[in-house]
């Protein structure tokens, strides 16, 4: 994977040697030895004094830009500037020293961009940069145990591991934070230790419903993938919300891959909603290292001891694949579509939650008034003018003014997302809205009959699609 690093200099030969550390110390981590590394810095610092000199009028004051990469078969330099255009196959430097040294130099006019200069280099050398810091895998075995609270740092260092800084829980990188949450009892945490040394976490967050526990921070180092060790700390998680006698389990299920799908069905999770684009793009460490699309979501749950639903009104134009979901969780709650109008009061109530780190924002609806849809067509309008990627709004089925709504919320560009469950029955109804995303379906995987069904019935109602 490339390794990089950028510096910005004014252009000023005072701040040359600036250059010179930068590229002297980058080549030194691409592997070449000394003497090869005070050639490569002398030579690109002819190369940006020649620039220093020569690209700009007198008395014009700029920014030359160098980016020093190291790939797997080459050292580059680029450097970019936005002084006079020139030709370079009538008048290219003579640059002695970095001709003397670098395998490839080309000199490009980019028209707005300004001029690159591109200083290439060989790694002939077999030094190259060390890799992951993923602690290599013993052959001894793994305990699976709770977590003592001075090791929510390595609950931290696992999920850098496995994602880098693209998690999607953003606590996790902040170890004060985990232990905190583990002395509270909002997380019931379970490691993986080989000997002495953290190599998994999985556990169980409390948020507003004490009922419903979210399997999450699951994560395994690599080297230990394939010794069923997230099995195993799953295995425990699911035990311990038998023991706590929880109503039920939910999770996120990732659609970059299938592994996190596959494990949620062997522990009897079933899907109940698709969140498209919920998260900006997540990095699997050894399974998905360059993905740049936004993460999108199986939501997925498990009733331990299912509630006694209260009568539901779903919208008669969704009933039967809400029926699906519930049928294959196996609980059948009540239905109506009998939903005959009724009065509605002036003033509705909502909540809005904007998340930033993720570019999202969630709307809880407590009751419905009159003056809904000019709100949350003003809301959409500030929130896209935000830029934010996407919208979800959450309905109580237990409210007949919800169905009677939906129609209207959804002319508003929303459609249809799935279900939210509570351990009391008070579900919700989930519509999701895209700010000008057209998504491409086929890149969202599923493990499943069923969530190919509901990814389907998605994918018809999603206005993008049309």
């Amino acid at each position: 994977m490339e390794q990089q690093v950028q510096v910005v200099i004014p252009n000023d030969p005072a701040f040359i040697a600036v250059i010179r550390l930068a590229v002297s110390r980058m080549a030194s981590l691409a592997g070449f030895p000394a003497g090869t590394i005070e050639e490569i810095t002398s030579g690109v610092e002819e190369a940006v004094r020649w620039i220093v000199d020569h690209a700009f009028p007198p008395g014009v004051a700029s920014d030359i830009t160098l980016t020093c990469a190291i790939h797997a078969d080459r050292f580059e330099v680029r450097i970019v500037e936005h002084g006079i255009p020139f030709d370079p196959e009538t008048a290219s430097p003579a640059l002695p020293r970095c001709r003397a040294v670098m395998d490839r130099i080309a000199f490009t006019n980019r028209g707005w961009a300004g001029k690159e200069t591109l200083l290439a280099k060989d790694c002939r050398e077999s030094a190259h940069p060390s890799g992951s810091p993923v602690p290599p895998a013993s052959s001894g075995p793994v305990l699976v145990r709770p977590t003592l609270p001075n090791e929510a740092v390595e609950i931290s260092r696992c999920a850098y591991f496995s994602y880098g800084y693209s998690y999607g829980y953003e606590r996790v990188y902040h170890p004060d934070v985990l232990k905190a949450l583990i002395r509270s009892g909002d997380l019931i945490s379970f490691v993986a230790v080989d000997g002495d040394t953290v190599i998994g976490h999985a556990g169980l967050l409390f948020y507003d419903d004490p009922g419903v526990a979210e399997i999450g921070l699951g994560f395994v180092n690599p080297p230990y993938r394939s010794r069923r060790v997230f099995s195993d700390l799953m295995t425990t998680v699911v035990a311990e919300a038998e023991r706590r006698h929880l109503v039920a389990l939910s999770g996120q299920a990732v659609c970059t891959h299938l592994y996190s799908q596959r494990s949620a069905r062997t522990f009897g999770m079933g899907e109940c909603a698709l969140l498209l684009s919920r998260y900006t793009p997540l990095r699997f460490t050894g399974i998905a290292d360059e993905n740049q699309v936004r993460e999108s979501i199986l939501a997925v749950f498990r009733y331990i001891s299912p509630p006694e639903h209260p009568v539901l009104y779903p919208p008669k134009h969704h009933a039967g694949i809400l029926r699906e979901i519930y049928d294959r969780l196996g609980v059948h709650p009540p239905f109506t579509t009998d939903n005959a109008s009724t009065d509605l009061p002036e003033k509705s109530e909502y909540s809005l939650t904007v998340e930033e780190i993720y570019r999202t924002a969630q709307i809880s609806v407590r009751s419905i008034g009159t003056d809904l849809i000019p709100r949350l067509r003003r809301e959409l309008a500030r929130l896209r003018a935000g830029r934010l990627e996407a919208v979800y709004i959450h309905l109580p089925l237990t409210a007949p003014k919800s169905a009677a709504m939906v129609d209207a919320i959804e002319n508003l560009g929303f459609f249809f997302a799935g279900l939210h469950l509570a351990s009391t029955g008070e579900d919700l109804l989930t519509l999701q809205y895209l700010n000008n995303q057209i998504l491409d379906y086929d890149t969202i995987t599923v493990a499943s009959p069923h969530a190919g069904r509901l990814k389907e019935y998605i994918r018809e109602r999603d206005p993008w699609q049309g």
